[in-house]
C-alpha cells in the first residue's frame, strides 16, 4: 500500500508538470531570477543575477543550488521548465520514500502508510513540484536530514559506526542550504536535539561532526564569496527581507524608499545589504511593537490553511490548504503528545518547523516555505493516528532520552 501511494503521488506530480506550461511554471518573481542565475551559468557567466530594472548586477542573490538545476535542464532538455518539473516530480516522489521509511521505523507500517498519504496528496505539495522554486528538492534534502538524524540517534548509544550517519545528515543539510539558506542555520538548534539526550558526549559529538560536514561542504561557496564579494556570506538578501518586514517598508511610506536609496548609493552588493540591515534595526527599535505583531501576521501566514498565493499566481481551490496541512498539523499535535518521552526524537522532529517559523517571523519571503518542513510533520502525524486508534505496533526506538 505504501508503494502504491508513492507511484500515486509521482503520477500526481509529473501529470501536474507535464501539462503546466512554461509561463505557469516561472509565474513567481523569485522564479524569473532562478532563470536569469540559471542561463548565466549555462552561457558560462557564472552565478550572477543579471543587471536588471530593480538594481545592479548581483552575485550572491541566491544560493547556488537551484540555478545550478536550471542551468543543467537549460543544457539537456527542449523544454527546460518541463524537465526542471519532472526532475522535482522525481524529488517528490523520493520525498514520500524517506517519509514512509522514517514513520515506519519510528511506529510501525501503518504510521509510514498514513505520513505517505499527509503528503502525497497534499494538492500544494502536489502544484509546487511544477513551479519553477526550490521548495519540493529542499523538502527532500531536509526529509533525508531527517530520515538520517534519526538514524544516528538510534545508533548512538550502540554502534560505533554511529557518526557516519551524523556525517550523512550534515550533508543532506548542505544540500538543503545550498537550495535555500535558512536551511544552514538549523545546524544552532540542531544542537538542542543532542543536549536533550541522556547520552551528551555521544549526540554532541555526532552534532559537532555534522556540523563540520555542514561548513566543510559550504567552503566552496563562502570561499568564492570571500573572494568575490570580500566576504565570505551565503546571500546578501538578508538585509532587504528583514528591512521589508518592518513597520515603515509595509506601509509603504516615502521617507523609507527615499532612505533605502540614499543609504544604498555608492554601496558594493555586501554594503547595500549591510546598510538595510542597519535600516531595519534602526525601524525596529523605533517600533518594537508593530514589528512584532507585523512578525506575528506573518507567522500566522506562514501556518494559515488559506492559499498561501494569490489567485493570480496559484490556481488552486481556497480549501486546498485545510485538505493539505489541516489533517497534518493536528495529527503532528498528537505525535508530539505520544513521543513525549523520546525527548531527543522529539525535538529533532520539531526543529526544522520550529526554526521555519522564527526565520519567517523576521524575514519577509514570497514562497511558502513551509512545504520543505511538512515531512516531519507528516512522520509525527502518522506516529500521532497510531497513538490515537491505540495501534502502535512497537515502541518507538529508544534513543536515550
Amino acid at each position: 500500500m505504501i508503494v502504491a501511494l508513492v507511484a500515486l503521488g509521482f503520477l500526481a506530480r509529473l501529470a501536474i508538470a507535464l501539462m503546466i506550461g512554461e509561463g505557469q511554471a516561472a509565474r513567481l518573481p523569485e522564479s524569473e531570477e532562478y532563470r536569469a542565475i540559471g542561463n548565466s551559468v549555462a552561457e558560462g557567466g557564472g552565478f550572477v543575477l543579471p543587471k536588471g530594472p530593480s538594481g545592479p548586477s548581483r552575485l550572491a542573490w541566491r544560493m547556488p543550488g537551484y540555478p545550478l538545476l536550471v542551468a543543467a535542464t537549460e543544457r539537456l532538455m527542449a523544454v527546460p521548465l518541463h524537465g526542471l518539473a519532472v526532475f522535482q516530480a522525481v524529488s517528490g516522489a523520493v520525498t514520500l520514500v524517506i517519509v514512509g521509511w522514517a514513520a515506519a521505523r519510528l511506529a510501525g507500517t501503518w504510521a509510514g502508510l498514513v505520513a505517505v498519504a499527509l503528503v502525497a496528496f497534499d494538492p500544494y505539495q502536489v502544484y509546487f513540484a511544477a513551479l519553477a522554486v526550490p521548495v519540493v528538492p529542499t523538502g527532500m534534502a531536509l526529509a533525508a536530514a531527517m530520515a538520517l538524524g534519526l538514524k544516528f540517534l538510534s545508533s548512538a548509544g550502540s554502534s560505533r559506526w554511529a557518526w557516519l550517519w551524523a556525517a550523512a545528515a550534515g550533508a543532506a543539510l548542505a544540500a538543503a542550504a545550498y537550495l535555500q539558506p535558512w536551511a544552514a542555520g538549523l545546524v544552532f538548534p540542531s544542537g538542542v536535539a543532542a543536549f536533550v539526550a541522556r547520552r551528551h558526549r555521544r549526540t554532541l559529538a555526532g552534532w559537532a561532526v555534522g556540523t563540520a560536514v555542514l561548513m566543510l561542504c559550504l567552503a566552496p561557496w563562502l570561499v568564492r564569496n570571500a573572494v568575490r564579494l570580500g566576504v565570505p556570506v551565503l546571500t546578501t538578501t538578508t538585509g532587504q527581507r528583514l528591512f521589508d518586514g518592518t513597520p515603515a517598508r509595509c506601509s509603504g511610506g516615502a521617507s523609507a524608499s527615499g532612505e533605502t536609496t540614499r543609504h544604498a548609493e555608492g554601496l558594493d552588493e555586501v554594503g547595500r545589504d549591510v546598510s538595510y540591515l542597519k535600516l531595519a534595526a534602526a525601524e525596529i527599535a523605533n517600533a518594537p511593537g508593530q514589528w512584532l505583531k507585523l512578525a506575528v501576521l506573518r507567522v500566522g501566514r506562514l501556518w494559515s490553511p488559506a492559499p498561501m498565493l494569490a489567485e493570480d499566481e496559484a490556481p488552486v481551490h481556497p480549501a486546498a490548504g485545510y485538505t493539505g496541512l489541516l489533517p497534518a498539523a493536528a495529527l503532528a499535535l498528537i505525535g508530539v503528545w505520544a513521543l513525549r518521552r523520546e525527548r531527543a526524537i522529539l525535538v529533532w522532529l520539531i526543529l526544522a518547523p520550529l526554526w521555519l517559523t522564527l526565520v519567517q517571523a523576521a524575514l519577509v519571503s514570497q514562497v511558502p516555505d513551509r512545504l520543505a518542513v511538512m515531512p516531519p510533520l507528516a512522520v509525527l502525524g502518522g506516529a500521532g493516528l497510531l497513538a490515537l486508534l491505540g495501534r502502535q505496533e512497537h515502541a518507538p526506538t529508544k534513543v536515550g532520552g
